[in-house]
């Protein structure tokens, strides 16, 4: 019987083991660079990106990927901490997990700060929009809750926003990234949660913006004993101007349990019209191919020729749009990176703040080459007796010879 028992419980151990790994499937990736973490960070509508730096260690921020079978309310995207990445995965089995990394905190977040701030892990750019509104899609955790809620370890985040004020005068370390509906509340443990409770008891109140937040008491797929839910940032701007950005998460007043701040890829954006403005397949993205093809848009529809034995099965299309989402079957795109099945008929659906399908055709040509077609141009003054010679190679230009 003494048998029996053991056995018993040997399998229940198992059962739990692997109940457990099958909830917490999130993967945590702190081997990138930090132009990585800004590549997934930024979407549509950004036309360039300049001046990338980071403040923290390196194990406090990454990316985040297959996060969909848990409760953080995203799939893939990046992250920032005030430990370690390695400490997010559940299941919540502690409600004190954290890394000291023993650094200082940040002049940004201490300004908003109801106490000193140690471990920030701060990320920050400039970048051009193309369009006027600014919105990201965030959340924060953290394992203070919910036995520190209302004390003086108010971990917080933020995101900070300089440049030109659409009204007049400028943006400056302005924190959009406050608890919606307010003016400037920032997100932090004493604002977002559902009051205080003693470790592995859900809270009950009195609460701060209670409807903003999601409790992990015993929870299988993360780690941190809390989250806000997903929140929005949103902020005018003026298109095609300089901004800066600064996204951050710091400890405050310990270097205890860790908290961290979670962004959805491609979670920062500015939509516009839902246009694809150019397509093409080159040769950089696809070894296959010995020069850059360029695809004619007409209309909804994009056709492109490429020659005979390349393989249409996994091509890489580069495209420039007006800032929207651009998916193939619920499958986010990137340009340059996306690649696609072209023996069928390939469907983008665009996103902006209009919606759009576009179609390509991909057609193979027997006996397809580059292709020189000279076309002549006088220049202003007749009396230089100057010929330029455009020469194209399948829609791009090459070198202007002058006669």
């Amino acid at each position: 019987m003494k048998t029996q028992i053991l056995t018993t419980c040997f399998i229940f151990t198992i059962f739990l083991v692997f109940n457990f790994s099958g909830f917490s499937q999130i993967q945590i990736d702190t081997n990138v660079t930090t132009e990585q973490l800004v590549e997934k960070f930024t979407g549509p509508g950004i036309i360039a990106v300049d001046n990338i730096t980071y403040q923290g260690v390196n194990q406090a921020r990454g990316v985040f990927t297959n996060a969909d079978s848990t409760n953080l309310g995203m799939n893939n995207g990046i992250f920032l901490c005030t430990g370690s990445g390695a400490n997010i995965p559940g299941p919540n089995l502690a409600s004190n997990t954290g890394t000291a990394n023993w650094i200082g905190g940040h002049p940004s977040l201490q300004a908003i700060s109801t106490g000193i701030t140690y471990d920030a892990s701060v990320l920050e750019f400039d970048f051009v929009p193309m369009n006027d509104t600014l919105r990201c899609w965030y959340a924060f955790g953290s394992e203070e809750y919910n036995e520190h809620v209302f004390s003086e370890y108010n971990d917080l985040c933020a995101i900070f926003l300089t440049g030109p004020d659409p009204m007049g005068g400028m943006y400056a370390d302005k924190n959009i990234g406050i608890v919606p509906g307010t003016y400037n509340t920032s997100v932090a443990i004493n604002n977002v949660n559902n009051g205080y409770s003693t470790p592995g008891v859900v809270p009950a109140g009195p609460c701060s913006n209670c409807w903003y937040y999601s409790d992990n008491t015993g929870g299988l797929t993360m780690e941190y004993d809390g989250f806000t839910t997903i929140l929005i940032a949103w902020h005018l701007v003026i298109p095609l101007e300089a901004y800066h950005i600064k996204i951050g998460i710091a400890d405050v007043n310990g270097y205890g349990y860790d908290s961290g701040i979670f962004f959805e890829e491609q979670g920062l954006y500015f939509l516009g019209p839902a246009e694809f403005t150019s397509y093409q397949f080159l040769m950089e993205h696809n070894p296959g191919l010995s020069f850059d093809i360029t695809g004619e848009i007409i209309g909804n529809d994009i056709y492109v020729e490429v020659p005979e034995g390349t393989d249409i099965t996994n091509l890489v299309a580069n495209y420039e749009d007006k800032g929207a989402f651009v998916y193939v079957d619920e499958v986010l795109q990137s340009s340059g990176v996306t690649s696609n099945d072209f023996t069928d008929l390939v469907v983008y659906h665009l996103q902006g703040y209009e919606i759009a399908d576009y179609t390509v055709y991909v057609e193979i040509v027997t006996d397809m080459q580059k292709i020189y077609e000279p076309k002549v141009k006088v220049y202003p003054n007749p009396a230089d007796k100057k010929v330029c010679l455009e020469f194209r190679v399948l829609g791009s230009v090459s070198e202007i010879v002058h006669a």
